[in-house]
C-alpha cells in the first residue's frame, strides 16, 4: 500500500505552517512529518518511509547542494520537492537524478505552487482530493466555489461574510475585523466558522487562498 506520509523540512515556522496547510488542503489524508534541520530529518527518515520530501535549501545545519546530496544518501529514490526563497540558490543545485524531483520558488503564486505540489504528490502516489483548476469552474455570478472533489457545491457567501473575508485577506485579526464592521469578536468567530464550512476549508490560510482566486467576490466585498 502506498505511503501517505510526507516529510516537510523547513526551519522557518511561518513557511513550515503554510506548506503544511497547503499539503493538507490538497491531500486531506496525508500524514505530515515536520523537521527543522537536516539532522532531525535524518532521524525521522530512519524511522519512517515518506512518499515525498518537501525541503528548503537553506537549513541551520545544511545548505544548497548538500541538502540534496544528504537526502539522496539516505534514500536514493525518494521523490523530492525542492523549495527556496533564493532563486539563485534554487537554480544552482542539481536534483537527484535517480528520483523524481521538482523545484519551486517560494515567490511563486498560489496557483503555480498548488499545481507543482499536486503533480509531486500524484507522482509520489499520495491520494489527492483537490484540483487547482477547479476554481475556474465558477457560476456566472462569481460567488460559487467548486469543492475539493471537483463538483460544484453551490457554496455562496452572504454580503456580511464577504466583508469578513475581505478584511481577513487584508491581514486583520478578529478584533480588528469586529471594530471595522461594528460587531463583537464572538460574532466574527461565528461568521468565520460558517465561512469555513461553506468554503469547505479548515482554517484561515485556506480560506484566504480560495478567496483570492475569486475576483468578483473580492470586488463585491470591497464595495
Amino acid at each position: 500500500m502506498p505511503s501517505n506520509q510526507i516529510l516537510v523540512i523547513e526551519d522557518h515556522p511561518l513557511f513550515a505552517t503554510g506548506i503544511k496547510d497547503l499539503v493538507e488542503f490538497v491531500a486531506t489524508n496525508a500524514d505530515i512529518l515536520c523537521a527543522a534541520s537536516i539532522a532531525h530529518a535524518k532521524e525521522l527518515l530512519s524511522k519512517n518511509s515518506p512518499a515525498l520530501v518537501i525541503t528548503d535549501l537553506r537549513l541551520p545545519d545544511c545548505e544548497g547542494q548538500n541538502v540534496i546530496d544528504t537526502l539522496a544518501l539516505i534514500s536514493s529514490n525518494l521523490p523530492t520537492l525542492i523549495m527556496s526563497g533564493d532563486d539563485t540558490l534554487l537554480h544552482s543545485v542539481v536534483p537527484n537524478q535517480h528520483a523524481p524531483s521538482w523545484v519551486l520558488s517560494k515567490s511563486e503564486g498560489f496557483e503555480q505552487t498548488s499545481a507543482i505540489l499536486l503533480e509531486a504528490l500524484t507522482r509520489a502516489g499520495v491520494q489527492v482530493q483537490w484540483r487547482p483548476n477547479a476554481l475556474s469552474n465558477r457560476q456566472t455570478n462569481g460567488e460559487h466555489i467548486t469543492g475539493r472533489l471537483g463538483q460544484n457545491n453551490g457554496i455562496q457567501l452572504t454580503h456580511k461574510q464577504q466583508q469578513v473575508m475581505h478584511f481577513l485577506a487584508s491581514g486583520l485579526s478578529n478584533k480588528e475585523i469586529a471594530r471595522k464592521l461594528d460587531l463583537s469578536p464572538e460574532t466574527i468567530k461565528t461568521h468565520l466558522r460558517e465561512i469555513f464550512t461553506r468554503m469547505n476549508v479548515k482554517n484561515r490560510t485556506q480560506a484566504v487562498s480560495l478567496y483570492r482566486k475569486i475576483p468578483r467576490l473580492n470586488a463585491s466585498a470591497a464595495a
